[in-house]
């Protein structure tokens, strides 16, 4: 996610796992994050009191998540954009990988369990065991190993073997409220909560298009493509300003690179208008055969400032360089940061509304077909009217446990005036069989081997 200027709003979200199996066996699980664009919320302290959440949703059947939800309910703001997070299927694999059988633990299911997959062949040691539990503390400075703030902000994550990879926009350099490019970050943890700087994956010298004050690249989402193993990310590409224009998007694209492995240097391929329309908060959902969909809002001729409507959901070509089929899923919403995740064949999108840099609350649409729809839209709130606690989805997580699977809504908190010192949001979804919904808790852990969920 990107700082916006206050007449400019976007939105967006998702998550990928390339699962861990060692031996030739195991069933590809690379999930996908995508998306991005999306307004970036404006800043504020995540709640305080830890309320007691009773664990994440419980789902029996394998959930397909996908993106990230990024999570749901972000603030909107005006100026920021968030580009949501995609999460994608992938077989879910037993904790550790299982040599040779691929992804085959985790909820059984249609679909098994998005995100969550084992990839065969892809370099995991058998029988790795990862972290046991992560504690979440949503009042804490959220740095990294070195003490340093963590700058992943509009981000996605990906899962390979034990490790998850948080991608998302360096905003070190942004101190004045401007969004301009500087550098895509990789971090890795084992816990969720202990995080490595890994590389700076995207830099203004990766390529000599990228070398321009002008550029804003948001919303950062990775998945991982069997066919070419290449890790492929999608983000938002713009330009702060333009000839004949006094600021503000002007381009409103996407741009995809690709890298040969997950926290590596990653290539440039190109920007463009996805079948012709103009793109901004957009996503990345991938399903369990490998297709894989490029989610984003605008339409033909919203290529320059002001609200943009129309979701649309393209296709991907089987290298995921491409777009193919488009089909346009929202027409008349004006969301933004998007996030998706699926549950015993029901799409979820969560996303917020165009405000802004003021909060608003992030809501949820439900679709019984596939990703391209049919969608109610009826949208459901999550968190207290108005605003939820300050923050914009960015991405959904899902833990496969062998009790139960919980998605974490992640998201930025935004400091509009110092994007630099913008923070997090990371809290568990509940469902009760009908809903889904939030409960602001100041710090709470969960099991990654059981994906049970406890205050603290």
């Amino acid at each position: 996610m990107s700082a916006r200027r206050s007449h400019i709003v976007i939105l967006a979200f998702f998550l990928g796992v390339l699962g861990c199996s060692s031996g030739t066996g195991g069933a590809t699980g690379q999930g996908g994050a995508s998306s991005n664009g999306g307004t970036e919320g404006r800043g504020g302290a995540a709640g305080t009191g830890g309320v007691t959440v009773s664990g994440g949703a419980t789902v029996s059947g394998g959930a397909t998540v996908s993106g990230g939800a990024t999570g749901s309910g972000g603030v909107t703001a005006s100026g920021g954009r968030v580009s949501g997070g995609t999460t994608s299927p992938g077989g879910a694999t037993a904790a550790g990988g299982r040599t040779g059988s691929g992804g085959a633990g985790g909820a059984s299911g249609a679909g098994g369990t998005s995100g969550v997959g084992g990839a065969a062949g892809n370099g995991c040691p058998a029988g790795v065991a990862g972290a046991t539990t992560g504690t979440i503390n949503n009042t804490g400075p959220w740095n990294d190993t070195t003490g340093k703030h963590i700058q992943a902000h509009g981000g996605g994550l990906i899962k390979v073997c034990d490790t998850w990879y948080w991608f998302g926009e360096d905003k070190t350099l942004n101190t004045n409220g401007t969004g301009n490019f500087h550098a895509i970050s990789c971090y890795a943890s084992k816990d969720l909560a202990t995080w490595e700087h890994r590389n700076s994956v995207v830099t203004t010298s990766t390529d000599p298009v990228l070398n321009n004050v002008n550029l804003i690249i948001e919303r950062p989402k990775v998945i991982y493509n069997a066919s070419t193993k290449l890790y492929v990310m999608w983000a938002h590409w713009d330009m702060e300003s333009c000839s004949g224009a006094s600021g503000g998007y002007c381009d409103s694209e996407a741009v995809v690179f690709t890298s040969p492995t997950v926290d590596g240097n990653y290539t440039y391929v190109k920007h463009f208008l996805p079948g012709g329309n103009a793109s901004r908060d957009c996503n990345l959902w991938q399903e369990p055969d490998g297709t894989a969909y490029f989610i984003s809002t605008g339409a033909q001729g919203q290529t320059s400032s002001g609200t943009f409507s129309q979701t649309q959901v393209y296709q991907l070509s089987s290298d995921y360089l491409n777009v193919t089929n488009t089909t346009k899923i929202w027409a008349n919403d004006t969301r933004e940061a998007y996030a998706f995740w699926k549950v015993n064949g029901n799409y979820y999108g969560v996303s917020s509304g165009q405000t802004g840099w003021a909060p608003n609350q992030a809501a949820y649409l439900t679709s019984t077909g596939s990703i391209t729809g049919p969608w109610n839209n009826s949208f459901t709130g999550l968190g207290p009217n108005g605003s939820t606690w300050s923050s914009q989805p960015t991405y959904v997580i899902p833990i496969v446990g062998s009790q139960t699977t919980t998605y974490i809504y992640a998201s930025d908190i935004w400091n509009s005036s110092n994007l630099s010192l913008s923070t997090y949001l990371w809290l568990p979804f509940t469902f009760d069989g009908t809903k889904w919904s939030l409960t602001n808790s100041a710090t709470w852990s969960i099991n990654l081997a059981t994906g049970v969920v406890t205050t603290n």
